[in-house]
């Protein structure tokens, strides 16, 4: 978990999506808010008032900031995964098809081309 200015959190993970054969599809996702039961609510998908409230925000104070770590965090999970896994991030925020545009941006700009994008279904992955 990181802390930002203002009191807001970013929560990271990384979970074992798919298996596939003798290899997984690994889900990343994460989380800006000020609460860390929001977060972990919204983590967890517990059905209740924190996770709706999260699921229909769109915090956009710190968007490249939030990218970078997201990032950067994606980068090292993605050295540790074993030959033949694949990491997968899809874009699920309130507004996804903005989320898309600027994430699509930044792997354009700032990643290797050995990632994926596909546009129709607003996902990103790459295969080790």
């Amino acid at each position: 978990m990181y802390l930002l200015p203002g009191g807001f959190f970013v929560k990271l993970r990384l979970f074992p999506w798919v298996k596939e054969n003798d290899s997984w599809i690994w889900l990343v996702s994460f989380a800006v808010s000020k609460s860390k039961r929001q977060v972990n609510d919204w983590l967890q998908q517990r059905k209740n008032k924190r996770f709706y409230k999260l699921s229909t925000n769109l915090t956009g104070k710190f968007g490249p900031l939030t990218q970078a770590i997201a990032v950067r965090q994606m980068r090292e999970w993605f050295n540790e995964l074993p030959k033949g896994d694949v990491l997968f991030f899809r874009c699920e925020s309130f507004v996804p098809d903005k989320q898309f545009r600027v994430w699509q941006k930044w792997f354009m700009l700032h990643e290797s081309k050995d990632w994926i994008i596909n546009q129709e279904h607003k996902y990103f992955l790459r295969c080790k």
